[in-house]
């Protein structure tokens, strides 16, 4: 029997021709995948590049910003403006105090239509003053109230009629806290930082009677009048930088004249508006100086007609701000 001289047999001779077989199979498909990338150019070259490709450009997406919300306050028509002396729905009849003080001067003309100004100094009283809203309300009129801080000191009731004043259209003036000359204007000299101390104090009590902290007022009247003392132009200065105007008058009622003069009874008080006015070049602006203080009843039974007849002059009613 002839000895086989492979040591592994038949299996040796399937094995070389199974590897064989294995690297042809290789060799096809790498041939097929080369075969295939090269046909596949052909086809994105012939038909064209736009036929695969987005010619859209690619637009990155901004990262969102955070926004703040700012609080929306709302606003009601009884409410005080900020930092004023009136309420919101008053505002369409608010001037400029420094307008109108150039205007019944002359210092700017004025050609609007005619405007009147009922001011009233001293108060507020818890009797006369309230008549006053009273008729004003019943006349559909506005006024400014020049309060000094020793009538608000004089009544447990002046909180609340400051704050009647303000609710129903009304503006607060401010006119020195305690109304003493020799204070306000040692020999007759306005001294600067007395008066602007006092009119500080008048404003704090004003926020602390009403409970209106937000309350301010840029209108001042000096007691006695601006046109009266020496060396006003200092306290005018100091007060036009703390926001603060003066205005004066150009016709008044004559409560407050001395004795000889002054009207004796409500129809007389109420003739000398107009009879006052002759003496102002400007008619058409008109700033009239009342006192609403305890001891001027007569007043209040003058407005109805004061009213009356400004009205039947053409006037309408404004405030100072």
């Amino acid at each position: 029997m002839a000895k086989n001289n492979n040591i592994f047999g038949n299996s040796g001779g399937s094995y070389y021709r199974s590897r064989k077989k294995s690297k042809g199979v290789f060799i096809l498909a790498a041939l097929v995948l080369v075969l295939g990338s090269i046909l596949g150019v052909v086809i994105f070259k012939m038909i064209g590049e736009d036929k695969f490709t987005s010619k859209t450009p690619i637009i990155a997406e901004p990262a969102p910003v955070e926004t703040s919300v700012e609080e929306v306050v709302e606003v009601r028509p009884e409410d005080l403006v900020e930092n004023s002396n009136h309420i919101h729905s008053a505002a369409e009849y608010a001037y400029s105090t420094e307008d109108v003080r150039n205007w019944i001067t002359g210092t700017e003309a004025y050609t609007g239509e005619k405007i009147a100004f009922l001011t009233f100094d001293d108060g507020p009283s818890p009797e006369n003053t309230g008549k006053i809203l009273d008729i004003l309300k019943e006349k559909d009129a506005a006024a400014t109230f020049f309060v000094i801080g020793t009538s608000i000191d004089n009544s447990s009731q002046s909180g609340t009629v400051i704050n009647r004043i303000l609710d129903e259209g009304n503006a607060i003036a401010l006119h020195s806290y305690t109304h003493v000359y020799e204070k306000l204007y040692p020999g007759k000299t306005a001294d600067k930082e007395f008066i602007k101390g006092e009119l500080d104090q008048l404003q704090e009590k004003i926020r602390e009677v009403t409970g209106k902290e937000n309350f301010k007022s840029g209108v001042f009247r000096y007691p006695g009048g601006h046109m009266t003392w020496d060396n006003i132009e200092e306290a005018d200065a100091s007060l036009k930088e703390a926001g603060i105007e003066y205005i004066d008058w150009n016709a008044m009622n004559g409560d407050s004249e001395p004795t000889a003069r002054r009207p004796k009874d409500p129809e007389a008080l109420a003739n000398f508006v107009l009879e006052s006015l002759v003496f102002s070049k400007v008619k058409d602006v008109v700033v009239i100086l009342m006192h609403d203080a305890e001891n001027k009843t007569m007043t209040t039974e003058s407005l109805p007609m004061i009213i009356d007849q400004l009205k039947e002059e053409g006037y309408k009613f404004g405030i100072l701000k």
